[in-house]
């Protein structure tokens, strides 16, 4: 099936890898090929609307853009099959192009076209030499293999930045509104996926509130969240937070055993008329309370995280935030820049004495995590009293 000129842009735009930096999965493609056919380069190179961008290189350095008409492979991406050219000096179609007149010239150029999942011709791979030369049949088939793992890792990319829009879109958009509370969370993966989420909702005048870690990052560990997410907050619906959290516990004890994954977690609800807060408190021990000064006191954990010891059964707990006090629950991607866990703790409650509100608040934390590079999921959760 042959694709019009913008259904091509349109799916080369559509995953996401236009000047984007270098990545070694298709430096390493194109080293091979050079290694493999001994030519003087091989690129990755993708042809947009009107210029080449070059996704991947060796023996061509500082090429990045290249106009489309001085482009070999946007006559590439302009046939289903391989274009070969034994010597571009003697051919009428390049023998007047910038690359062929410069130095080294290119004589020779071979390139496989670069599918996208749809079937759209989006770029090649590609060889040049300064020696004019022949591709055998044998050879155009190894060449033809070698563009096919670049278009497994685009295509295995572009599944996991949808999966990445997928998991973003089950993170709660917008805190309910409570009248005298305030509440925000933010959530930053280290990868496109992470094992991190919160979750929130009003019940009968009581704030549900979920944030859990599931060991690991990336794909496998996103999987296991959202079935987590799904079985505490159906577990949460209909129980109490030690009930909910025993159930959850119970449901899960069999995946997370086979996948030999924990999960800390924490679990609240509270009483928007009173502040009282009842929670339990699954390993994650990363919870505070603090007062509008920043002084804190740690919430005590419950526990073992989910899926350490089969049968495990978690105790409840309460507290009260006061008018004024702010309840602040971090993952533990933020303890990998502090030398111990109370010292992550108390750079959190000098967060909540300069922020003014929780939206602030979180964007602060996440913020310095955010500048110093994650090496793990980020999740900030807070939940503000006025008084």
């Amino acid at each position: 099936m042959e694709h019009s000129e913008a259904e091509r842009v349109g799916a080369l735009h559509a995953l996401g890898v236009l000047d984007t930096p270098r990545e070694e999965r298709y430096d390493r493609v194109v080293r091979l090929a050079q290694q493999i056919f001994g030519v003087g380069a091989a690129a990755v190179n993708l042809v947009d609307a009107d210029r080449q961008w070059t996704k991947a290189e060796v023996g061509l350095p500082g090429l990045v853009n290249t106009p489309r008409r001085d482009s070999f492979c946007a006559r590439t991406v302009e046939h289903p099959g391989a274009l070969v050219v034994p010597d571009a000096a003697a051919d009428d179609r390049f023998r007047t192009n910038p690359f062929v007149r410069g130095d080294p010239p290119v004589r020779f150029y071979a390139g496989h076209p670069l599918r996208a999942p749809g079937g759209e011709r989006i770029g090649s791979l590609c060889l040049t030499d300064p020696v004019p030369r022949e591709l055998t049949a044998r050879e155009q088939a190894i060449l033809a293999e070698l563009a096919g793992l670049v278009e497994h890792e685009l295509a295995a990319q572009h599944e996991i930045d949808h999966a990445g829009q997928v998991q973003r879109m089950l993170m709660p958009r917008t805190a309910p509104s409570v009248p005298g509370w305030d509440l925000a969370a933010r959530w930053a993966p280290a990868r496109e996926l992470g094992g991190d989420f919160y979750d929130w909702w009003v019940q009968d005048g009581r704030l549900q509130l979920h944030v859990a870690d599931v060991m690991g990052k990336g794909l496998p560990a996103a999987l296991l969240a959202a079935s987590v997410r799904a079985v505490l907050h159906g577990s949460a619906r209909y129980n109490d937070q030690r009930a909910a959290v025993d159930r959850a516990g119970a449901a899960l004890e069999s995946i997370l055993e086979d996948t030999g994954t924990f999960v800390t977690a924490f679990a609240a609800r509270v009483d928007l008329g009173t502040g009282v807060l009842d929670y339990v408190d699954a390993g994650h021990g990363l919870a505070v309370v603090c007062d509008p000064t920043g002084a804190h006191r740690r919430l005590c954990s419950s526990g073992l995280p989910l899926g350490v010891l089969p049968g495990s059964t978690w105790e409840p707990r309460t507290e009260r935030l006061a008018p004024g006090e702010t309840l602040l629950v971090i993952s533990d991607g933020l303890l990998d820049y502090f030398p111990d866990v109370p010292a992550a703790l108390a750079r959190a409650g000098r967060a909540v004495a300069d922020s003014a509100g929780c939206e602030e608040l979180v964007e602060r934390v996440l913020r310095f995590a955010l500048e110093r590079g994650l090496d793990d999921d980020v999740t900030v959760l807070a939940l503000r009293r006025a008084g």
